[in-house]
């Protein structure tokens, strides 16, 4: 009896042994693997045959966080929280597609959402190219090829090794960044590096970015396309704030040459609540935001309606569809926690004619709204000015 038990404790020990190895080897491979990407030019792949933009001339654009093609209406994230109407914490479930037919679905419906708009500059986020998370689905070749004639970039920011989380649905490696496309001619692209935590959070974090495009003005001035994602996840906001900080020095630098910038993306920022554009508070929040908020809503104005953007340019946010729905639930009209925190940042020389969220349909679940992704496009009309 004691031989038994004294041969059971050592294959015990042995397999708890293992197990530390095992771990202590992938944590030290995960360390090993990662690296930040830093500023770099892009590769341009270029299909336009129309040089330049001109003042006084109607321009559009989209912004569109497709969201690697998994948020359907009846998908959950496992990162995402909130609360009931009770107060009670909720949490999503799922990290990656529920499969490679639904990344596909939602892929063509993203692009064909957008193709009926016919915008003449494009800014995807949280396009997939080969991860785990969306079966290998390259939805940045799905989107170019759905544009003959059209300029177009893709800027990684997010190039994982594989993460075995959570056990139940591993997130996988992921390989996904920002995707532009331009109707016009883009000069030169650039990415630039967001300042993400440097703590162990840093490797489950994107590659915080922005992609710059340039395009040629008529009057020898450039047009500056930027596509930016900000951090989500930020407890106390203190990495979102260093973000803004980095993004105004390259604004600042923009306006003192007297350059065009139109700045879209998801900035992981309520645009709205304190807007001075609006009438909105917290107490009064469009869409029936009566549901307490996540806890990684941020706020881009305080309220004294100022936010941190540098002077000469003016966030705008359209108020009449949410761009963004929770998704610690299902997607659910009367009961999911929505609000926007997609947008555009636009220098004073440039008119801003027309912006509307565009609400998406005919998605897994055949109710309106968020059809394709947690996220909405949102729609904007612009002019340089003289």
């Amino acid at each position: 009896m004691k031989k038994g038990l004294k041969i059971t404790l050592i294959t015990l020990a042995a397999v708890i042994g293992l197990i530390i190895v095992f771990a202590g080897g992938y944590v030290g491979y995960i360390f090993l693997s990662y690296s930040r990407l830093g500023d770099m030019p892009l590769e341009i792949n270029s299909k336009s045959n129309l040089e330049t933009v001109s003042v006084g001339e109607i321009y559009s654009c989209t912004t569109y966080n497709i969201g690697f093609g998994a948020y359907s209406q009846d998908f959950t994230f496992f990162l995402d929280t909130g609360y009931d109407d009770a107060g009670n914490p909720t949490v999503g479930h799922w990290s990656k597609a529920f499969s490679k037919e639904v990344v596909e679905f939602n892929t063509t419906g993203s692009v064909n959402a957008v193709k009926e708009m016919n915008p003449d500059f494009m800014m995807f986020q949280e396009v997939d190219t080969k991860s785990t998370r969306s079966y290998k689905v390259n939805q940045h070749n799905a989107i170019v090829d759905a544009f003959t004639g059209f300029d177009s970039i893709h800027c990684v920011n997010f190039h994982s090794a594989f993460l075995p989380y959570p056990l139940y649905d591993m997130h996988g490696s992921v390989n996904a960044g920002l995707t532009t496309l331009s109707k016009y001619k883009i000069q030169s692209a650039e990415r630039k590096q967001y300042t993400i935590a440097d703590d162990f959070s840093k490797l489950f974090d994107l590659d915080r970015c922005f992609a710059v495009c340039v395009i040629k003005v008529s009057n020898d001035k450039n047009l500056y396309i930027v596509n930016s994602h900000m951090s989500a996840y930020d407890e106390g906001g203190t990495i979102r704030e260093q973000q803004m900080k980095e993004l105004n020095g390259f604004l600042s630098a923009c306006k003192e040459a007297g350059h065009y910038v139109v700045v879209g993306g998801d900035f992981n920022h309520d645009l709205l609540t304190n807007n001075p554009q609006y009438a909105y508070t917290s107490e009064n929040r469009p869409f029936a935001m009566t549901k307490r908020a996540p806890d990684w809503v941020a706020y881009m104005f305080n309220d004294e309606k100022k936010s941190p953007i540098v002077d000469g340019f003016t966030i705008y946010a359209a108020d009449n569809k949410p761009t963004c729905r929770n998704n610690d639930i299902e997607w659910d009209p009367n009961n999911t926690f929505v609000c926007t925190v997609d947008g555009y940042i636009v220098s004073d020389n440039i008119s801003v004619k027309n912006i509307q969220t565009i609400e998406t349909k005919q998605g897994s679940k055949k109710i309106d709204g968020f059809a394709f992704s947690d996220h909405q496009p949102v729609y904007l009309e612009f002019e340089l000015l003289a």
